[in-house]
């Protein structure tokens, strides 16, 4: 999203960094035409005790060869807001302050400080205006995140964010050609996003994580309330954007190992559900780690990034 800061790397690729509260998730992917993407370096790396993020970071870079690389990385849920909001009819060059206009009042920090970007969805029918993704970040975070990597000698080209991550991920899918949704966990929480032929339409972040449903001993009330937000993001999707409707859900594989959540999705919702296969969707040379399946997942998905152009 935020690619202000682009310098040149002269290292095939983009590689991503997850800032982790326990270690930092490495991950590039090469891409070449016709091919699947092409896994050509990743690693977690715990942080150890005593061993400041900036040394972490260094070290990384040394290791990865990060200065002569084009990096990503990605915010933090609680530093951006993500707005849907009406395409302001300006000139290109007149979007940025349209849109300041437009959010300052739908986010809970001032405008002043916040860095705007911005994705255009498909055109509708003539009835329905335009709309637009608008995503302000607070400057301070972006700022930190910026400097933190590049004091490390890091070559920061781009910030991005998890939902587009999650749709780098879902654009692989065959599923995505007609509309599908992507249901994945962190710790903390849930992501839904709702994609076709790789475009974003709609994310909804679900309060149910797994460390909720690891340490429930009764899962069906979460498991539950998942669904309900499942069908009304079908739903909202199918009417307010005018789209036939979706009739696939995947799971990305960490949702997948939690005890009678993909029959229970199975039962009480009318798509189909699957489960990701990372190792049908991209190239590794020893198969895929677990890491890249769990903790690395949005790591890889930014590393996923093709888009140039930006606001």
């Amino acid at each position: 999203m935020f690619d202000w800061l682009k310098r040149s790397g002269t290292q095939s690729g983009l590689t991503a960094i997850g800032l982790q509260s326990d270690g930092v998730c490495v991950v590039r992917v090469t891409h070449e035409r016709g091919q699947r993407p092409r896994v050509v370096a990743w690693e977690q790396r715990a942080r150890e005790e005593g061993v400041a993020e900036e040394k972490l970071l260094q070290r990384l870079c040394a290791d990865h060869q990060l200065k002569r690389a084009r990096c990503t990385t990605l915010l933090d849920e609680s530093e951006y807001s993500l707005l849907l909001t009406e395409a302001p009819d300006v000139k290109p060059e007149e979007l940025r302050t349209a849109l300041r206009w437009r959010v300052k009042d739908l986010i809970d920090f001032h405008i002043n400080d916040a860095t705007l970007d911005a994705f255009e969805l498909p055109g509708s029918d003539g009835n329905k205006a335009r709309e637009m993704y608008a995503v302000a970040a607070r400057n301070e975070a972006i700022r930190r995140r910026a400097d933190a990597l590049q004091d490390a000698g890091i070559n920061l080209e781009v910030i991005d964010i998890p939902e587009m991550a999650q749709r780098n991920l879902a654009a692989l899918l065959p599923e995505d050609a007609q509309g599908v949704a992507l249901l994945s966990f962190t710790n903390r929480g849930g992501l839904l996003t709702i994609s076709r032929q790789g475009d974003l339409y709609l994310s909804r972040a679900l309060d149910v994580g797994l460390d909720h449903l690891q340490q429930s001993g009764e899962l069906t009330g979460y498991f539950d309330r998942v669904v309900l937000e499942i069908q009304r993001s079908l739903d909202y999707f199918e009417s307010h954007f005018r789209q036939s409707p979706v009739q696939h859900l995947v799971l990305t594989p960490a949702g997948a190992h939690l005890p009678g959540l993909l029959d229970h999705l199975r039962n009480n919702l009318s798509v189909s559900v699957a489960v990701m296969n990372l190792a049908e969707l991209v190239e590794m040379g020893s198969g895929v780690p677990l890491e890249l399946e769990g903790p690395c997942l949005f790591t890889l998905g930014a590393a996923l990034r093709r888009e140039e152009k930006t606001l």
